[in-house]
């Protein structure tokens, strides 16, 4: 039964991926008249379909003929992560004999508060299908090509397997490594690992891309430079883009979304501003009184999913526009800050691993880590009120046996001594930002 889904999942994605544009469009009208289709399309079974957002409808009188363009879609309320994770938890609730055939995803929780959200299989073929595209738009073959990347957060793909049949056709070619592996000197073993696969698409996110750039430059070697690589995860600063290109190559893909929409923004090699797939996404900027402007809060709405639509969601993110032949593109992105952990031996690795341990565990509302010292991490928490299955005490001994298998000991001991704070919230940093990890270890 599992083959038969993914090979039906498989069709699905082809499908939609034929339906999609492959290559960046350059008729404003063409690029605005198929999205405005798309939203009136989107909103009208939003409205008769959905009774989560039927109600917000109703609340303000409106109606889907009052939606024809993206700029529309400001009249509609913003969707906040909470409102998107109460609306998911209802949806379980309500229609447990449905939740089978439904793919339940979970975002990394870099804002603090892990998001779990729904998606239909037709939902999930587009979602990958969408990806692939942005892909293809940077100029990167998926039929012909070799890729390399990471184990997701939500990944099920066991990266000890071998290729599937229709890998070993050349086709789809792709082998999976889980990052937090290669650390310190472990990092000569993964520019091996690349010099030898030599892949068309490096795909990994972007602390390790440096990490191997720096390494490389340190022991004088030499990396394989593929067709595009994509760091993902974190923002690109100029510094970094200037160390990656050095090493890696000028055909940097830089692809901005989040994982409850799928990428929305796309900047392929050449180009200086990210393009906005219309034909899956549109995107508004709002400034703090929620009025449309060009340098603003990022308000994504996606095309694509039509039984759990994302509409007006508030990604957390600041971003400015440029407006090209009547087409807004989008010109800077100001994402989140995401940390290193520091280790005894002077190496830093990613806190993305540490973003995963909460998915696994029911009960946390809210998380932050905050390394004081070189041996002390502090782990803050807030407690689900609503949880009934696991305790405080159940939740700690989670954290404590996941964070000990991914750093490991030291003469017996773990390599952190790790202490607890419940708390009733979590605050916010001084700039309002809420970060997850914050390294408080002097250089």
């Amino acid at each position: 039964m599992g083959l038969i889904r993914q090979e039906t999942r498989n069709v699905m994605t082809l499908y939609y991926l034929l339906k999609l544009d492959k290559r960046i469009p350059t008729d404003p009208e063409r690029i605005r008249a198929k999205q405005n289709r798309l939203i009136y399309k989107n909103m009208k079974r939003a409205y008769k379909k959905i009774p989560f957002y039927r109600k917000r409808f109703d609340e303000l009188g409106l109606k889907p003929e009052d939606f024809r363009c993206a700029e529309d879609l400001n009249k509609f309320p913003l969707l906040t992560r909470k409102d998107l994770r109460e609306w998911m938890q209802d949806e379980l609730d309500a229609h447990p004999d449905k939740a089978k055939n439904w793919i339940l995803h979970s975002t990394s929780g870099s804002s603090g508060i892990p998001v779990k959200f729904l998606m239909s299989r037709r939902e999930e073929a587009c979602y990958n299908a969408n990806w692939i595209r942005v892909l293809m738009m940077a100029g990167y073959e998926p039929f012909t090509g070799k890729m390399l990347t990471f184990l997701t957060t939500h990944s099920k793909v066991d990266p000890k397997k071998g290729d599937s049949w229709v890998q070993k056709l050349g086709i789809l070619r792709r082998k999976i490594v889980p990052e937090h592996l290669y650390v310190g000197e472990g990092m000569r073993d993964l520019i091996e690992l690349v010099n030898e696969y030599k892949p068309d698409m490096l795909c990994f996110r972007k602390n390790v891309l440096v990490r191997m750039a720096l390494y490389a430059k340190n022991h004088d070697m030499k990396i394989h430079q593929p067709k595009v690589y994509n760091p993902v995860s974190e923002k690109v600063d100029e510094i970094t883009l200037k160390l990656l290109t050095e090493t890696f190559g000028p055909n940097i893909l830089d692809a901005y979304g989040c994982n409850e929409t799928g990428s929305c923004g796309i900047k392929v090699p050449g180009s200086d501003v990210y393009y906005i797939p219309r034909d899956t996404h549109a995107i508004n900027l709002i400034d703090d009184e929620g009025r449309l402007t060009d340098n603003g809060h990022v308000i994504i709405t996606t095309l694509y999913k039509r039984d759990f639509p994302i509409i007006n969601y508030d990604v957390g993110d600041t971003a400015t526009f440029e407006n090209r032949g009547g087409v807004n593109y989008i010109k800077t992105i100001i994402g989140r800050t995401n940390d290193m952990v520091k280790h005894k031996d002077g190496t830093l690795t990613s806190a993305t691993e540490l973003y995963k341990i909460p998915n696994g565990i029911t009960g946390v509302a809210q998380f932050r880590y905050v390394q004081r010292t070189i041996d002390d991490i502090d782990i803050l928490l807030v407690h689900d009120p609503k949880e009934k299955k696991n305790s405080k005490e159940d939740i700690e001994k989670y954290f404590t046996e996941k964070i000990n298998e991914l750093y490991g000991f030291r003469d017996g001991k773990p390599e952190y001594q790790l202490h607890y704070k419940w708390m009733d919230e979590v605050p916010p940093d001084v700039n309002g930002k809420m970060r997850c990890f914050i390294c408080e270890v002097k250089e």
